[in-house]
């Protein structure tokens, strides 16, 4: 984001005047992301009046000064997290880690309800389910069938988190990537090289802001 300032005004001034507007200049950059389609890299901190693309629609945060509670979704879809005031670094800091945790509850239930839909299809069965922020994955099984998912699936369309699950869940009867692991991925989600597709597109800037 670039403030051009006239030349009689300085950089105090600037300043203040950024301060008083900033929910209004966030949420014109996240109405232009929007209305260009997809998700790209964001220069948006995770702090009041910025948008975090949760299921994969723009969600407000929404910061509360004052004595320290949990983060909570609100009934207008909004996340709202009560925070004593600080640095924006540091806020920005607390945002993520309240972000990770109400994620991690939200995301077992969601990917129980998927592996429920999913594993009696071909009798296959995750051991457990570990959500994990992971650098560089989107998922994976360990050798015991544990199937570990990355908490920014959370951020992505609801359609990719399917596809992640079922990935994993297929890795459970091919420990490889052969023809017969993508059969069978595609006998349950024969648009799986969208959803592929879309990670590869937009999985970057998600790993960017979050990381």
């Amino acid at each position: 984001m670039e403030l051009v300032l006239p030349r009689h005004v300085g950089e105090s001034e600037a300043r203040h005047f950024l301060d008083r507007h900033r929910v209004w200049a966030y949420q014109k950059l996240e109405d232009i992301r929007r209305r260009s389609g997809g998700l790209k890299p964001s220069c948006l901190p995770l702090t009041g009046g910025a948008f975090v693309p949760f299921q994969g629609v723009a969600t407000e945060l929404i910061v509360v000064e004052g004595v320290r509670r949990p983060l909570h979704r609100r009934l207008d879809g909004a996340f709202e997290i009560h925070l004593p005031g600080g640095a924006p670094e540091q806020e920005a800091v607390e945002i993520r880690h309240a972000l990770y945790r109400w994620v991690a509850v939200w995301m077992r239930t969601e990917v129980s309800l998927l592996i429920d839909r999913f594993s009696p299809l071909e009798g296959l069965q995750p051991r457990q389910i570990r959500i994990k922020a992971m650098k560089t994955r989107w998922g994976s099984l360990g050798p015991k069938n544990d199937m570990n998912l990355n908490w920014l699936l959370a951020f992505t369309p609801p359609e990719v988190l399917a596809y992640v699950v079922i990935h994993e869940i297929c890795h459970i009867r091919f420990r490889n990537h052969s023809k017969d692991y993508w059969d069978l991925v595609a006998l349950h989600d024969p648009a799986w090289p969208e959803r592929r597709s879309w990670l590869k597109q937009h999985g970057s800037a998600l790993l960017a802001r979050f990381g």
